[in-house]
């Protein structure tokens, strides 16, 4: 499980990073995660590890532009590289509209389903073949969501021990059990469940969208492996600019991460004031004084493996 940074700026784009859009793959599977998508995502795309022909799903925060203006131009691009099978596209109900507005006026025609999913209207779960989507209400100057994504799709493990006590050889019915069917033998019924565990358990990541309130990310945050939530100023410059914004500085968000004791915290979303080199080492600092957990400010194309914590029998 990977996640890979296309676009890490706030508000609009600079020569050093472009505007909001994150990856998301998973082992065994060419099909992709994107988490919003901000004007330019298909030129990011195409400088990264990912095809827009595989992109299954994409996920928006929000309303605004900087999260969103990619999406017709994305759209057409996979539909252009000769993508069939369906994309989802979860969202708000106002991004929905706006895709469907582009797609009838500029006449585009998609050769693929495009399953929209209204934010507003679901019941905070969406399962996927490869994930889980948890949706989580943030706080910022519009209605604005986070999504916690669980892996799906983990390999069985055979409980070898158990199977040996029990008499029972191996044979044809071992694969049966771990690819997580139950099955008869010897007039017994042997189940999956029983008999197989996980080899790993379950990763799971946060993305935030725009949010000044991190505390509501509590109710949701056992047993995340990391979090992505935004940073777009320092608490001293958030003060100058206002806090009308609906922006966190890294102080609120360290102080979050530390009290929770997130193992990996991923700041990004930075506005225009940081790009260049040497421009982040304010939030670095400010984030680093409040926070002692493994810590990164993403580049634009930066990745990050998510580590396997492998079960025990």
């Amino acid at each position: 499980m990977k996640i890979q940074f296309l676009g890490t700026s706030s508000g609009s784009p600079s020569v050093f990073r472009n505007v909001s859009a994150t990856a998301i793959g998973f082992d065994k599977s060419k099909e992709w995660l994107l988490v919003d998508c901000g004007e330019g995502s298909q030129h990011q795309v195409l400088k990264s590890q990912y095809t827009a022909y595989h992109l299954g799903t994409i996920c928006i925060t929000h309303t605004h532009g900087d999260h969103c203006y990619g999406l017709p131009g994305l759209l057409a691009s996979m539909s252009m590289s000769g993508r069939k099978a369906a994309v989802n596209l979860v969202a708000p109900k106002q991004v929905i509209e706006f895709v469907h507005n582009a797609i009838q006026l500029t006449d585009l025609s998609l050769g693929f389903d495009l399953h929209t999913h209204i934010i507003e209207a679901l019941n905070n779960k969406l399962d996927f073949d490869d994930f889980a989507i948890e949706i989580i209400k943030l706080q910022h100057r519009v209605p604005s969501y986070g999504f916690k994504i669980t892996e799906k799709c983990i390999p069985n493990k055979l409980r070898f021990n158990k199977l040996t006590q029990q008499g029972i050889p191996s044979g044809p019915h071992f694969n049966q059990l771990q690819r997580g069917f139950d099955v008869n033998f010897s007039g017994k019924l042997l189940s999956a469940k029983e008999y197989t565990y996980p080899s790993w358990r379950p990763r799971v990541i946060i993305v935030c969208g725009d949010n000044e309130k991190p505390a509501l990310l509590k109710p949701y945050i056992a047993g995340v492996d990391v979090v992505v939530h935004e940073a777009t100023f320092t608490q001293s410059d958030l003060h100058k600019v206002g806090i009308h914004t609906g922006h966190s500085d890294a102080k609120r968000v360290a102080e979050f991460a530390q009290q929770c004791q997130i193992p990996l915290l991923v700041l990004f979303h930075f506005s225009v004031r940081y790009h260049g080199v040497g421009q982040l080492d304010k939030l670095r600092q400010e984030a680093a004084t409040y926070y002692d957990g493994q810590l990164l400010l993403a580049e634009d194309f930066e990745s990050v493996s998510v580590a396997k914590h492998f079960s025990q029998q």
